[in-house]
């Protein structure tokens, strides 16, 4: 007789597919008090520009109280899609509030591209490793992937093209071109390049999600792929720079998807948080708050991100890692043949310190000897203090005879 308990027969076969107990187990964990992450993606909560927002909602009460507290549309509030195409179209193609809808962070903008263009068995082409977000979407959804591998200029476009060549069709390619999470990797110019006129060639859209771009330690801000090719649905977070809370981002795309994307919304969650956006709007139509902000941003990164990496290098050698050019991580490789990040990661949070391991982020390559590890949030103290404590539990699990 059934347990009258257990509801686990009752849970669609969507929600099973795109389920995922690794991370959020050690994400979970890495909440406990006395525990130094390295684990998740958040951002350094000393960068969120509190005076600017303070004022921000100042003169959103004043000013536009009454529409911020109410219901707005679909879309999104006008003046946020007009700021979202400002922002848009100074690093892609000129684009018009037409082509923009508001949602609830950019991972809504990914599982409203992968529910309204995926149905069951679509092939959906991502570098591997990829996102965890989006692999964990893109199952649930139905799509059968397919991994591309990709080194630190991004995903390799001629594997890709010599299995379109061999007959597989792909309905969406979706790309992470600017400081890719988890591997860094930054998507040369070339194969933006190549990768569009595939996408004329074999007619697939292209998603590009492009949280990290302005996070570039060189200052350098890398054009969309929208100017190679029409076809791109394109997710811009604020979370890494402004602040995650608001969970306030664009999709940007040709008026008529957005039409599409913006049907899908609708019952889903009907509209974003309007205050939000008015709040939003007002602090980057702010004069002279934008850049300077950025700036610093790209100054704090790239320094925290020197100070982990020297810190990497002094106390743990057994690590193998390519200095970051921006964004948020470092993917690490463990030395030694056998060892298994996995294995590791459970004894570093004993240690008191969380770590994720690679193989969550893979298809088919093998993450078993690979670590992300995200030095956003640590002060150069704490960062020697987990670099110390996950030296330990790897000396515990990989140097020390196991009985």
């Amino acid at each position: 007789m059934p347990d009258p308990r257990d509801f686990t027969p009752l849970i669609s076969q969507r929600t099973r597919r795109g389920a995922s107990d690794a991370i959020r187990d050690i994400l979970a964990a890495a909440a406990s008090p006395g525990v130094l992450s390295l684990a998740g993606g958040l951002p350094a909560a000393e960068t969120f520009p509190r005076a600017a927002v303070r004022d921000a909602v100042d003169r959103t009460l004043s000013h536009s109280g009454t529409a911020a507290l109410q219901y707005a549309p679909t879309e999104g509030v006008g003046r946020m899609r007009e700021c979202a195409a400002e922002l848009a179209g100074r690093s892609g193609a000129p684009t018009t509030a037409a082509n923009v809808l508001i949602t609830s962070g950019s991972q809504q903008g990914l599982s409203l591209v992968a529910g309204a263009f995926i149905e069951e068995d679509d092939v959906v082409a991502l570098d591997d490793p990829s996102y965890l977000g989006a692999v964990q979407t893109f199952r649930a959804a139905g799509a059968r992937l397919l991994p591309v591998p990709c080194d630190r200029d991004g995903m390799d476009t001629d594997v890709l093209e010599a299995r379109l060549a061999a007959g597989v069709r792909c309905k969406l390619v979706y790309v992470v071109p600017h400081f890719h999470n988890p591997t860094g990797a930054m998507l040369s110019p070339a194969r933006r390049r190549h990768l569009a006129d595939l996408a004329d060639r074999y007619g697939f859209l292209i998603v590009e999600d492009d949280p990290y771009a302005d996070l570039a330690f060189d200052g350098i801000r890398h054009p969309s792929l929208e100017l190679s090719h029409a076809g791109v649905i394109r997710l811009m977070s604020l979370s890494k720079t402004l602040c995650p809370g608001f969970r306030v981002a664009a999709l940007v795309a040709p008026a008529r998807l957005t039409a599409v994307l913006a049907g899908a919304k609708q019952h889903t969650d009907l509209q974003t948080n309007t205050f939000g956006q008015h709040v939003v709007a007002e602090l980057l139509g702010t004069p002279g708050f934008l850049a300077p902000h950025l700036a610093g941003l790209r100054s704090f990164y790239r320094d925290r991100a020197n100070r982990f990496a020297e810190v990497l290098a002094e106390r743990t050698p057994w690590l193998e890692f390519e200095k970051p050019r921006g964004g948020l991580f470092v993917w690490c490789a463990l030395a030694a043949p056998n060892a298994d990040s996995a294995r590791l990661a459970r004894a570093a949070l004993d240690a008191g310190v969380a770590v994720v391991p690679g193989a969550p982020f893979c298809v088919e390559s093998d993450g078993t000897r690979r670590l992300r590890l995200s030095y956003a949030a640590l002060t150069a103290e704490r960062m020697r203090d987990a670099a110390g404590r996950l030296d330990i539990a790897y000396a515990r699990t990989h140097l020390v005879p196991q009985g």
